[in-house]
């Protein structure tokens, strides 16, 4: 997101992202400022400019700015308000024109409250909020992020993207991604290299998302999948791709009863079995028992 906003307003100048969590306390404020040459043991002898200098023109992305320690935030007020930096153990001022976006996993508001964030710098920050939803409440991101990891990864790694099989789609669709978007695109990185057939198929997830582990009635689910259950309707004209991996999301979802699926779906049994024919699911069936001998 942070990306996309600025390519849309600052599409010539820089991009800068900086993970104010995954930073050494004591180097944080090196990284954003800069130094002089010799301001403290180890600093190179020419000095170094900082994240903010380097995004001159262009946009600042603080990540997890909820870790940025109090003293630091002070600095960043002022230099948000002076539009001007000064380097660590520098002795004049900078002119510096970006544009800051920030991002936190934290209530920032409740930090405030808690004196562990400042309340000056949050409403300086929080001029314009997006609330961006966790992943298991975007379901129809999911396919879409899976398909684009899918082109990079392979591109990257010089192979022919592998195809998602209709029951993986449908397994992705389950899975509440507690890790986000970041654990999708592991679990796309994982998966492109277990398979070996051109096909992305259940048993080459990682196991917490494969078929093994995700148990039909699993409350830790239930919230996730409300929002696309509602949507299952074969009674809609649908793409047949689409169709069909509602079919296996909803079969799945309903521990392979074809009566519970049909009743998730809004169709009678007789045209669900239709439909399972008709696109050759029975497979989908065969390969949950091998599977329930083997954990057997």
């Amino acid at each position: 997101m942070a990306q996309a906003i600025h390519n849309e307003s600052r599409p010539y100048g820089p991009f800068v992202a900086i993970n104010c969590a995954a930073l050494p306390r004591n180097l944080i404020e090196s990284e954003l400022f800069g130094y002089e040459g010799g301001a403290f043991t180890g600093a190179e002898r020419r000095g170094r400019p900082g994240k903010i200098e380097i995004a001159n023109g262009g946009t600042l992305f603080l990540d997890e700015i909820g870790d940025l320690p109090l003293e630091v935030q002070a600095v960043l007020l002022r230099v948000l308000e002076e539009k001007k930096i000064m380097r660590v153990g520098g002795t004049r001022y900078i002119p510096v024109d970006f544009r800051l976006i920030a991002a936190s996993n934290h209530d920032l508001l409740e930090l405030v409250n808690k004196q562990q964030f400042r309340q000056d710098l949050y409403h300086r920050l929080a001029a314009f909020k997006i609330y961006l939803p966790p992943l298991r409440e975007r379901k129809h991101d999911i396919l879409l992020l899976a398909e684009r990891f899918i082109a990079d990864i392979s591109r990257k790694q010089h192979l022919s993207p592998p195809v998602l099989t209709d029951e993986t789609k449908a397994l992705l669709l389950q899975y509440s991604w507690p890790g986000n978007v970041r654990e999708l695109q592991n679990c796309i990185l994982y998966a492109i290299n277990m398979s070996d057939d051109g096909r992305i198929k259940p048993e080459d997830l990682p196991a917490e998302v494969s078929l093994l582990s995700n148990t039909a009635g699993s409350t830790k689910h239930e919230e996730a999948d409300s929002f696309l259950l509602s949507e299952l309707d074969l009674k809609k004209p649908l793409p047949p791709d689409q169709e069909k991996t509602m079919m296996v999301y909803a079969i799945i979802k309903a521990g392979y009863r074809v009566s519970d699926a049909a009743k998730i779906l809004k169709v009678s049994r007789s045209t669900l079995y239709r439909k399972i024919r008709e696109y050759g699911l029975e497979n989908i069936f065969a390969r949950r028992a091998r599977n329930i001998v083997k954990k057997s």
